[in-house]
């Protein structure tokens, strides 16, 4: 009887731990309940022919943004985060790695993607360092 009783206290604690698994899966303090991501759609300007996404993911410390355009060339094309919106943008708020072969990965610190969204702010790229007035896309960073 006494290993009877040990197999069933065993069985209840496997049940029991199992059932919790679930739970602690979708509660929202979570790391993967946690996650923010946003996708910014990048539309070509100026017959650029340059069109693509921007990936917003926050991390801890901040933000990584990763570009990938189709038609860029594979020279350096400068990029970055701009107060307002497409087609004018306003002023420089974040720097971001320039956009080469259409690829660009920038980890933004101290800003969350909640604070990207709380007043107009888009992701430019620049035909190049030469030419920062003409810009070859833009997407609007939105909700």
């Amino acid at each position: 009887m006494n290993s009877f009783l040990r197999c069933a206290v065993a069985a209840l604690f496997v049940t029991a731990l199992a059932s919790t698994v679930p739970a602690v899966a979708a509660d929202s303090t979570s790391p993967m309940a946690m996650s923010k991501t946003a996708t910014v759609k990048l539309a070509a300007q100026n017959g650029s022919g340059e069109n693509g996404t921007a990936t917003i993911t926050e991390v801890t410390g901040g933000i990584n943004v990763v570009i990938a355009l189709k038609g860029a060339p594979a020279t350096a094309q400068p990029a970055h985060i701009h107060t307002g919106s497409c087609p004018k943008p306003g002023g420089v708020k974040y720097p971001l790695t320039n956009v080469v072969d259409g690829a660009s990965k920038t980890m933004v610190k101290g800003v969350t993607l909640a604070e990207l969204m709380a007043s107009p702010m888009s992701i430019n790229v620049h035909e190049s360092a030469a030419d920062l007035q003409k810009y070859v896309s833009c997407g609007d960073i939105t909700k």
